[in-house]
């Protein structure tokens, strides 16, 4: 069986016992039209119908609900198999799941330093937005911007985070950007759609709103849906972007990207990163080591923003 023969068996099974395509691409992290593309492609592959389709959605034919007792447990054996493979591991290795954009600019940069303490352990990283669950999917760590995590995982608190407008020094020069600005009208702006469900993250209308500047009713600049792309136009010299401290923090030490604005106009975050774990799980010599290296950078961090944002706390 080829794996885009088996994704669309996923994509189909997960419709069929969510009753829709909406509910089942939410499921699977993808979108909607994935699941379709899926669904039509398994049809053509099979020579038949699966869903009747009309205005009012899909509904699946009698033969696909004939199968469908059949297809969830036999992907559920394919699971319990493939989680047996994943304890078969090398005693050295250690896994972490984390956010993309956090693995990108904080963390990828660190990890020489893991391994001059460690060169023993094979750090395996899953780089992925998708939530994953630590036991089923066989990780020994997730790091998260979260909120204080559900029962179950044991969370180890590394930082919070800071929201601050961030550009190149040619732009603030080229566009008069300073701390003594007081409108947005004509700068324009990078946006970053779908960032966190974070209710204290700072949009730009809210970070304008905190510091009085006016942003007009129309807003200029280029909108990203990945944070990743947003800092590359950043850096690029394409907009000010509203960002966290956390993933800027090496452009702006490096002397990339400034705050145009200043340090103290920055709005603190709700969420935190965290280092979950599963509950009452015995660390392995290696878990042990990465857990340590994890708190003690991240104490280190917490001091270098402190600095860089003249806090008294980080």
């Amino acid at each position: 069986m080829k794996v885009s023969h088996l994704n669309a068996l996923r994509a189909f099974e997960a419709v069929l016992r969510t009753g829709t395509f909406r509910a089942a691409a939410e499921e699977l992290g993808v979108t909607t039209a994935a699941v379709g593309q899926q669904i039509r492609g398994l049809e053509a592959y099979l020579g038949r119908t699966l869903f009747l389709r009309s205005s009012s959605g899909a509904k699946p034919t009698d033969e696909a609900l004939r199968v469908k007792g059949r297809l969830t447990g036999g992907l559920s054996i394919l699971d319990d198999v493939l989680m047996e493979l994943r304890r078969v591991r090398t005693a050295n290795q250690v896994s972490v799941t984390l956010p993309e954009s956090f693995a990108e600019n904080w963390f990828t940069p660190r990890i020489s330093d893991f391994y001059r303490l460690n060169p023993r352990v094979d750090l395996r990283l899953n780089a992925s937005n998708k939530r994953i669950d630590l036991a089923a999917d066989g990780f020994d760590f997730a790091i998260r911007y979260s909120p204080p995590p559900e029962s179950g995982l044991d969370a180890i608190d590394l930082f919070g985070d800071y929201v601050v407008p961030v550009c190149t020094p040619q732009f603030a020069d080229h566009y008069g950007v300073s701390q003594e600005l007081k409108s947005l009208v004509d700068v324009p702006l990078v946006h970053l759609d779908n960032r966190t469900p974070d209710p204290k993250w700072a949009s730009w209308q809210d970070w304008s709103l905190a510091f009085s500047v006016t942003m007009g009713k129309k807003v200029s600049g280029v909108r990203f849906s990945r944070i990743s792309s947003g800092m590359q136009a950043a850096l690029s010299g394409q907009g000010l972007v509203l960002c966290g401290v956390t993933e800027a923090f090496d452009a702006l030490v490096g002397g990339h990207l400034i705050m145009p604005f200043g340090p103290a106009k920055h709005v603190q975050t709700g969420y935190r990163y965290r280092l979950l774990s599963i509950s009452g799980r015995v660390m392995r010599p290696q878990q042990r080591r990465f857990c340590d290296w994890a708190i003690e950078r991240a104490a280190a961090f917490r001091e270098n923003v402190r600095d860089l944002l003249d806090l008294k706390e980080a």
